[in-house]
């Protein structure tokens, strides 16, 4: 992963605001959360966000591109991810290692929160992040559930 310093942010800005994660922010909000409390991360095809057992609990919001989550067996993906969607949010929460790899199958930018920021974050804002992680999640659980009633 390459750390992206250089994108003004007008262009951050842009892109946050086609993703539906953040429609329920301010322009100003989104503003604060890109200046002062995340990073920006390329991720080339092929290569990965991170890979299970890491100790890093970020969480990523991916703004653009697509990733593979997978336990083990990168041939066998358990899920993809891709803009507006976040991962590692496991990792976050209980801050304990990764419990899955993610590998971007083409070019992606993520947006990479950690705990701390999230923390530091305005009241407003650092909500809204955890509604749209519980959302995600429901998503993801009702997903599997008719992922499992299918394969009975």
């Amino acid at each position: 992963m390459k750390l992206l310093e250089h994108i003004p942010l007008i262009k951050q800005l842009e892109i946050l605001n086609r993703l539906a994660f953040f429609k329920e922010f301010t322009l100003s909000e989104r503003q604060v959360l890109l200046e002062s409390f995340s990073h920006l991360y390329l991720v080339s095809k092929d290569r990965h966000a991170f890979r299970r057992f890491d100790k890093d609990n970020r969480l990523y919001i991916v703004l653009s591109g697509e990733l593979s989550i997978y336990t083990q067996d990168q041939h066998h993906a358990i899920g993809k991810v891709g803009p507006g969607e976040f991962l590692g949010e496991g990792a976050f929460i209980t801050h304990r290692e990764r419990s899955t790899s993610a590998q971007a199958t083409k070019d992606s930018i993520l947006l990479a929160v950690t705990p701390d920021a999230l923390t530091r974050l305005p009241n407003v804002i650092r909500e809204k992040i955890k509604d749209k992680i519980i959302d995600g999640m429901s998503a993801r659980i009702s997903q599997l559930n008719h992922y499992i009633e299918d394969h009975l």
